[in-house]
């Protein structure tokens, strides 16, 4: 409600809420277990830089197969080229 009053798109909005609902969730689990923010942070940033790994992993990956299927490509449509004119 507070933040259609600004004038800020729905999806915007609904990423606001969610990392808002997540950093509260957060500081109630923490108060309930005793975590300092140190650590809490650390457990952020120990799974920010995992996920980042992994998606730079995949993109690396996506990217060798894409250029090993240009590298091979060429050759197999040459091959089927000079079969056509016999």
């Amino acid at each position: 409600m507070l933040l259609s009053l600004l004038k800020i798109r729905k999806k915007t909005s609904s990423v606001i809420t969610g990392i808002l609902i997540g950093a509260a969730c957060l500081w109630g689990v923490s108060m309930w277990q005793d975590i300092t923010p140190r650590q809490l942070f650390n457990l952020f940033l120990g799974s920010f830089l995992l996920i980042l790994g992994i998606m730079l992993m995949a993109g690396l990956l996506i990217f060798v197969i894409k250029m090993l299927a240009k590298l091979i490509r060429p050759k197999s449509s040459q091959d089927t080229a000079g079969d056509d004119k016999l």
